[in-house]
């Protein structure tokens, strides 16, 4: 194809293109169409404008212009990578559109850039003449690969604007626009996908014009450029995700229609749809790190929102920080003349300054969470055996047996050094294993972890009036709930009892006593139950292995039926949830231990360590099972996660705890048997010694029998293997916790990280070791745990893409307006 000049003349102000007219062609002789030939197009820089429109690009300061300033932007092509659909209703029958990639335009004479751009067919055929003498009127968008359908029989278009707007490279530069490549600079900026900057084409052509034609493209988007503050009351913050919501649930992003022969909208599909499309969101997380954000440092992101009009002080701008910290200031003003922030429309820019990030205490993710947002489509972070914290961290971690499975306290109970718990960092989901102070339905629940009763003592009264008041703080909005499981506990060595309808009366009596002395605290809740009818509220849960014996009350609880408690299961279990929906669970626990490479009598296989009796004796009854049981729970943790989005209404609960079995025979079960020798007249066996087993595979081989009971027709000399003979156990009971966290958290942060753009999904209860913590100290060193980064992306999850609503409206929980020049958040 010919290469075509084009003189770029005037202030090309762009997020990226628009065209030049048939003006602005390079003057040669008239060289007019042909009919049937294929249309050559060129395109240029162009402009999306503002109120003080200045040259620039998006990452070029112009002379006496800052980064904290500027008002405009502008960004050319990306050539050989930016593609764009074009139809002409009056071309050649059956060439009538094509798609087409835009490249760039060379000088001929010296082979360098002239700054402007062509278009490249795609296919074997491009767009060709009609009757060419009837005018010919042509269409394109941009970006191809965001068209869900149109411009192949008609000029309406239709695309979706993301919910998760995923950004690309972080770069950092000096205020006055100098790049800094080692990211030592105090602005940075997280590169849009400038894909999400849609934008129409349009051209004319008339009789005894040229054959080039040249489409002028033009934004047709609104964009909000924020500029986030850093912190001023503390050396830094580490920022998982920006976002913008509409107060009012209008929807700001999702599927539009656009008729670029009259310009006009339609939000039908948007608005008709059951999702939340009222909140956009670019992730600040790169390299699966959050952008820290220091001091007078400032960071940029840009949203692409639908060209739709939005009322004044209707829009508010968060910042998610890690830990579940969220800091949101209200839009407000509807010109930059007024004192306000300026108009949002199609083809405008607005920039947006926020207050220094600072002042707020109180974990409230769950504020930006719209009414009307169904419940069950949320992803909640939660902490295992909740108050397994701090027990023993004293453990020998090859050997001993860790009931340390978390180090920060759930609510602050019993925590006089903490000043953090895991709900400050942003947990929402406790589980909690309760035993009785006695044998007896009016006995005190209490709080058990660690393989005893909590000491000090924990009631469960205390813990659901903690946790009340964590949900419901003082002088500030209502907007948290919290998801507490209990969990039945076999304690009648420590004052207890072994029986669950003892256990379950006891636990319900002082739930109905608290109920009346918190109405409307306790809630149920079902696949229809919206975040209003949560917030402020807290959803007991009771852990039931069968439905013999279910609660019974006047407090309003939930309970699941059929859970298996074993810590081997190595598939996903199912069970059901009281509202009859099913639940889908992981939580396989006992795992291999990769550190341990020598154990004795103990199951050890090459490459993945220390390996549970049980997955020793499936491996020699079947030797295609897998003896590494952390990969087999990843697999069943990828299985799950892709579940979700093909099943609704089910419960799902994805426990990431476990632990790493070590040489205990109390970690990695074990059996007794006895070698028994057929001695005397042929009719008496002489018995063996009992001996415990760790590997089933090390059991002898020289065996006649291998049974539990006696074989029925034995001969003088056989030998019997009676196994299990006294105490069979396969079970494993504990292990090394942090070691385990520290593997599998990360592998948990690596596929939660992976989960971009149509990946997206709700990842519904997850529980895992050490939540709100980074790394554990123990005796024997310090172990990385990703307690704080898991749940940051669990939090960050929700606002990704847009999540499925019930039939309420939305409300806002704040009316705090925002002032350009502010300094206070909402």
């Amino acid at each position: 194809m010919k290469q075509f000049k084009f003189i770029t003349v005037g202030a090309m102000m762009a997020f990226l293109l628009a065209g030049c007219a048939d003006d602005d062609l390079v003057k040669e002789s008239v060289v007019p169409p042909v009919s049937g030939d294929e249309i050559e197009f060129g395109a240029t820089s162009g402009g999306f404008t503002d109120v003080d429109p200045t040259t620039r690009t998006i990452y070029d300061v112009p002379a006496g212009s800052t980064f904290d300033n500027y008002t405009l932007l502008n960004i050319k092509w990306q050539y050989d990578i930016d593609k764009v659909r074009v139809y002409c209703p009056e071309a050649a029958e059956g060439f009538r559109t094509a798609d087409y990639t835009v490249k760039e335009t060379t000088d001929a004479s010296s082979g360098t850039s002239t700054g402007t751009g062509y278009l490249l067919k795609n296919g074997e055929t491009g767009v060709r003449w009609g009757d060419t003498g009837k005018p010919h009127n042509f269409y394109a968008f941009y970006s191809l690969d965001k068209i869900d359908e149109g411009l192949q029989t008609g000029t309406t278009v239709t695309a979706t604007i993301p919910t998760g707007q995923e950004g690309g490279q972080l770069l950092t530069y000096n205020n006055d626009g100098t790049f800094v490549a080692d990211m030592t600079g105090p602005f940075k900026i997280i590169t849009p996908d400038m894909s999400f900057c849609m934008m129409a084409g349009k051209g004319t052509w008339t009789s005894g014009k040229d054959k080039k034609v040249a489409l002028t493209f033009t934004p047709i988007v609104t964009v909000l450029d924020v500029l986030i503050n850093g912190p001023e009351d503390v050396e830094f913050m580490n920022i998982v995700s920006v976002s913008v919501r509409s107060k009012s649930g209008k929807n700001i992003v999702g599927t539009f229609s656009y008729d670029l022969a009259d310009n006009t909208y339609n939000f039908d599909a948007t608005d008709g749809s059951q999702t939340a499309a009222s909140i956009a969101t670019v992730q600040t997380i790169i390299d699966k790190n959050p952008v820290s954000l220091k001091k007078n440092e400032q960071l940029n992101v840009k949203f692409f929102l639908l060209p739709r009009d939005i009322s004044n002080g209707d829009l508010v701008v968060s910042v998610l920080t890690e830990g579940g910290v969220v800091y949101s200031k209200t839009i407000s003003g509807s010109s930059t003349t007024s004192g306000g922030d300026g108009v949002l429309g199609a083809g405008l820019i607005t920039r947006i300054k926020t207050p220094k990030l600072g002042g707020q205490e109180a974990n409230n993710w769950m504020s930006q969470i719209p009414n009307n947002v169904l419940f069950s489509q949320l992803s909640l972070p939660g902490s295992k055996q909740s108050f397994a914290y701090n027990v023993d961290n004293n453990f020998d971690p090859n050997s001993g047996i860790s009931n340390f499975y978390q180090a920060l306290p759930p609510l602050g109970i019993n925590a006089s050094a903490e000043n953090s718990t895991q709900f400050d960092e942003g947990v929402r989901v406790f589980d909690v294993h309760l035993n009785l102070t006695r044998d007896s339905r009016y006995a005190t629940p209490v709080v058990y972890a660690g393989g005893a009763n909590v000491d000090p003592q924990i009631t469960l009264e205390e813990v659901l009036t903690a946790l009340n008041k964590k949900i419901h703080p003082e002088s500030k909005p209502v907007t948290e709930c919290a998801v507490v499981f209990l969990n039945f506990v076999k304690g009648e060595s420590l004052g207890g009892t072994s029986n669950v309808s003892t256990w379950l009366s006891a636990v319900m009596n002082v739930l109905d006593d608290w109920d009346q002395d918190n109405s409307g605290v306790l809630t149920t809740f079902d696949a229809n139950t919206t975040m209003l009818g949560m917030r402020g509220r807290i959803a007991v849960i009771f852990n039931l292995e069968n439905s013999d014996n279910l609660p019974s009350g006047t407090a309003p609880v939930n309970y699941i039926t059929g859970l298996s408690t074993s810590v081997q299961n190595t598939s996903i279990v199912d069970a059901k949830f009281s509202s009859d929906a099913d639940v889908r669970i992981q939580n396989l626990q006992q795992c291999n231990n990769p550190n341990i490479t020598s154990t004795g009598d103990y199951g050890y296989r090459e490459g993945i360590g220390l390996v549970p009796y049980f997955i020793t004796k499936a491996n020699y009854d079947d030797s295609s099972v897998s003896c590494n049981l952390i990969e087999t729970k990843t697999t069943l943790m990828k299985k799950i996660n892709s579940e979700i989005a093909s099943s609704a209404g089910k419960l799902y609960i994805n426990d990431l705890s476990g632990f790493c079995v070590t040489k205990d025979i109390r970690s990695t079960g074990y059996v007794t048997y006895r070698r028994n020798v057929r001695g005397r007249w042929n009719v008496v066996w002489d018995y063996g010694e009992d001996t415990s087993l760790y590997d089933y595979a090390k059991l002898p081989t020289d065996g006649d029998f291998y049974s539990s009971s006696e074989p029925s027709d034995p001969s003088g000399g056989d030998v019997w293997y009676q196994i299990p003979h006294v105490n069979y156990s396969d079970l494993g009971n504990g292990g090394n916790t942090c070691l385990f966290a520290e593997i599998f958290n990360e592998k948990a942060v690596k596929e939660y990280s992976s989960l971009v753009g149509n990946l997206r999904q709700p990842l519904g209860l997850v529980l895992m070791n050490f939540a709100g913590v980074g790394s554990v100290e123990t005796n024997n060193g310090t172990y990385s745990v990703q307690g704080i980064r898991l749940p940051g992306l669990i939090m960050m999850n929700n606002f990704m893409f847009p999540l499925k609503t019930g039939t309420i409206n939305t409300k806002t929980s704040s009316d705090t307006s925002y002032s350009k020049e502010g300094n206070v958040w909402d």
